[in-house]
């Protein structure tokens, strides 16, 4: 089975840095080009059970296939190594 990735964004409603974090990752998503990735926002109001899980301790944090990779946010190079290192591809 060929590899996959979730990619979440743990944000907060009135989150600024989200904001910014939420274009940064659909840029990076977009120039990967790759029907494999995955994005998903995840509210830390609606799903704190899942972020504390997560060891998330504040927003804006992003995780692929479900584990914690950034607490704040990366590069735009940083995120795009990370995914594809995800998916195989380094």
């Amino acid at each position: 089975m060929e590899n996959q990735v979730m990619v979440e964004i743990l944000t907060a409603s009135g989150c600024g840095r989200c904001a910014k974090a939420k274009t940064l990752i659909r840029e990076a998503i977009t120039e990967l080009d790759d029907s494999r990735i995955q994005y998903r926002e995840v509210s830390m109001i609606e799903e704190i059970d899942y972020a504390i899980r997560l060891g998330v301790l504040s927003t804006p944090a992003i995780a692929l296939n479900g584990e914690l990779v950034f607490p704040s946010p990366p590069s735009k190079t940083k995120l795009k190594q990370a995914i594809q290192q995800c998916l195989g591809d380094i």
